[in-house]
């Protein structure tokens, strides 16, 4: 017996954007290039001169960086969380009806 979730706009939208990711570690990789490029610059220069100002300020852009990443996971992860929760539930109808 089929069972029917009702999602939200925002969760539908989630879903298929989830669903439209490529899997395996290049393209990850390559999405998350933009954000690690300054790190590995200001990094690479202040190595390749001795720098240690450079190699600080990679260290911080790199703690930015991780730290605006574990706040713009949170309502991605509430989102999912939210799927689950109505699956679950579905899942629980659906074994109660049978």
């Amino acid at each position: 017996m089929a069972v029917s979730i009702e999602l939200t706009d925002e969760e539908r939208g989630y879903a298929a954007q989830a669903a439209a990711m490529k899997p395996g570690f290049l393209p990850t990789l390559l999405s998350y290039l933009p954000y690690l490029a300054p790190v590995i610059l200001f990094g690479g220069y202040g190595l390749a001169i001795g720098d240690l100002t450079a190699v600080a300020l990679a260290f911080i852009c790199l703690l930015a960086l991780n730290l605006w990443w574990i706040h713009a996971q949170s309502r991605p992860t509430a989102l999912f969380r939210a799927i689950c929760h109505k699956l679950v539930a579905a899942g629980g109808r659906s074994g109660a009806a049978e």
